[in-house]
Order: structure tokens, then sequence, then C-alpha cells
């Protein structure tokens, strides 16, 4: 009797001590990991391309039929991914390419190309948004095809994708998405 209440104490002891040690470890580690995945996303980037690298993409070469597929609720058309926005604009991706997202407005013109260090389906990786002129719009640390991280210039959280919906620091919805599944 008295040894079961030895045992019993010390695994009480165990359980007081080591528990919220560990919960601590875990925070830590989550912390440790948001701040990881910045100075990834950072790390040895190039902040302007040449000016005319994405002159082809300039104008969407498959404008109406990418434009009317998005507004039927198609995401993927022959070789290629679109993404529509609720802004508006919308993204393509073409399977020949798994290294480059090319962003449309409602016109057809290019406003952005996501430039990635590994291909779009292997995670996790970084991509660096330029403008059609190849200066530095943004970068992003993706982690999953379902969560995503959106840095400014100054290394600011401006935006973080879980599944179809970018939200801000305070939480509020900044713009939905439909994707190819």
């Amino acid at each position: 009797m008295q040894r079961l209440l030895k045992n019993l104490i010390l695994t009480a002891l165990f359980l007081c001590i080591v528990l919220p040690s560990q919960a601590l470890i875990l925070q830590g580690n989550a912390e440790f990991n948001a701040e990881l995945a910045r100075e990834e996303t950072f790390s040895n980037i190039n902040f302007a391309l040449e000016p005319d690298v994405f002159k082809d993409y300039w104008y969407d070469p498959n404008f109406l039929a990418n434009y009317s597929g998005l507004k039927n609720g198609e995401t993927k058309i022959a070789d290629r991914y679109l993404a529509l926005f609720s802004d508006g604009t919308y993204g393509v991706r073409y399977e020949n390419d798994p290294y480059h997202n090319y962003y449309y407005n409602e016109k057809g013109a290019l406003f952005k190309v996501d430039v990635l260090n590994k291909p779009y389906n292997e995670y996790p990786h970084r991509s660096i948004a330029y403008n059609k002129y190849g200066a530095f719009k943004n970068a992003t640390y993706v982690v999953s095809k379902d969560e995503q991280y959106l840095y400014d210039a100054e290394k600011r959280l401006i935006g973080h994708w879980i599944d179809n919906a970018c939200y801000d620091a305070r939480g509020n919805v900044l713009m939905l998405r439909k994707i190819a599944e």
C-alpha cells in the first residue's frame, strides 16, 4: 500500500512538472516556426528582375477562354489551372510551368507574377511576387495548399490565407478565392 501511494505521488508530481513544461515547449516551437517562416521567405531573394522578363504574359493569351470559364465556375481549362478572386482578378498556372503563377485584372492585363522556389505542389515553398516589369510586390510562405502567409517588403504580415479566405492581422477577411481542386 505504501509503495502504491509512493508511485501515485511520484506520478502526480511528474504530471504537474512535465505537462506544463511541454505546453511551453509547444508554444515556443510555434513561435519559432512563425519566425523561421518569415526568415525563410526573405532569405536570398531578388527584389527586382529584368524589366521585360514577363513581357509574353503582359496580356493573358487565353483571356476569353479563361475569363469565360471562370465566370461559368471552371477552374481547370486545357493545360492550365485557374483561380478567381473576390475582387474580380484571376490567376493562371500552366501545367508545364510549376514555378510561376500569373495574375490578371478583369480585362486580362497582367499585374503580378509569382516566382516559386519549388514546384507549386511541393511544401513548404516560397513565392516572390513581382509586377509585370519585374519589381518586387510581396512575398509568400506557402505552408500547404490551404495555408499561406503573405508579407510586404518590410517583412510585415499582410495576409494569412486559410483555405479560400485571406485574413488580415485582426482576423478580417481581405479576399476570397475559388481555386482548382
